[in-house]
């Protein structure tokens, strides 16, 4: 390949193994969401606040199709079997 000088240009690639591990200190988060309208309810760490959320949120609108979300915090780390640097 060359560059824009005309030179060659080379380029080393390294391919690592990452591993993802959840963060110890931030909790599952869960939120319930309307999906006629697309209103949510707040993040919770109690799956039955959202999931009584979407009940009122029925009761109130009459909308019928709801989801509840997980979300979880992790970092990622090139893993020790790639004899990558750890960070």
């Amino acid at each position: 390949m060359r560059g824009s000088s005309g030179r060659v240009v080379r380029a080393r690639y390294r391919f690592v193994d990452w591993t993802l591990k959840a963060m110890p200190d931030m909790p599952v988060r869960y939120v319930g969401t309307c999906l006629c309208c697309g209103e949510r309810s707040a993040g919770t760490d109690n799956p039955d606040d959202a999931q009584l959320w979407c009940l009122k949120h029925a009761g109130a609108t009459g909308d019928t199709g709801y989801e509840l979300s997980t979300h979880s915090c992790f970092d990622a780390a090139p893993s020790a079997a790639s004899g990558a640097p750890a960070r």
